[in-house]
């Protein structure tokens, strides 16, 4: 049972020119940086894995301690996670309850294939935060309703604003709403503001947004699971 996710047409709009091990690579790493500890996928997975959905299969596979997509008796730890592990080595739909589950493999099943969509977006955002929080330990790094603030002590520095879209040649037309949103957040903190995008091939330098005051940036934001690579 490989099911086919949602969500991700501006994912692959803006990374589906990369190969295959390269856009599962980048996906794993929005995802990682966007669950708790114990739903974080190993990136040993994408060597054998054709998309998205056979990842968490074969971690799922392993965690179960099954060979691939093989029917077996589970051991009873927690009802709910009992349950929601049977439907899902039957292939049926998984039950909903109001309780989480208490085994880790229930709970990144429930997690991948409840209703099998990713916020692209949420992941993103997630991703940015972090990692402007691993290059800046010795900095504060808040994020309130999507903005993002790197302040030394209590003065802000800088202001940061993820956005998950393709950005092109008509990005002026393209990302309207978006600029005139950061636009506003910038007069709000009173200091530069980037907007954060996902690099992609013809998005590969910063462009400066004309306004008076603070500067506002497009930003091309490289997905990477390594800290130090370029980036704010």
């Amino acid at each position: 049972m490989i099911s086919k996710f949602s969500g991700l047409d501006v994912f692959y709009e803006i990374y589906g020119s990369l190969y295959s091990s390269n856009r599962l690579e980048t996906f794993l790493t929005l995802y990682n940086s966007s669950v708790d500890e114990g739903l974080k996928i190993p990136y040993k997975y994408i060597k054998n894995s054709q998309s998205v959905g056979h990842i968490f299969h074969l971690r799922v596979n392993d965690l179960l301690n099954i060979k691939p997509f093989k029917f077996t008796k589970c051991v009873i730890f927690c009802l709910i996670s009992n349950a929601i592990i049977r439907a899902f080595l039957d292939g049926k739909e998984l039950p909903i309850f109001a309780r989480e589950p208490k085994m880790r493999v229930a709970k990144l099943i429930k997690t991948a294939f409840s209703n099998a969509k990713f916020d692209m977006q949420f992941m993103f955002s997630e991703y940015v935060f972090d990692k402007i929080s691993k290059r800046h330990p010795y900095k504060v790094v808040d994020m309130k309703d999507g903005l993002i603030l790197l302040k030394d002590g209590e003065k802000t520095i800088l202001g940061v604003i993820a956005f998950f879209k393709l950005v092109d040649s008509d990005y002026e037309n393209n990302l309207l709403a978006e600029i005139n949103f950061a636009q506003q957040k910038s007069r709000d903190i009173g200091t530069d503001l980037y907007m954060a995008f996902p690099r992609n091939v013809n998005f590969t330098r910063y462009i400066d947004i004309k306004q008076n005051g603070a500067r506002l940036r497009l930003v091309p934001y490289k997905i990477c699971n390594k800290i130090y690579d370029k980036g704010y």
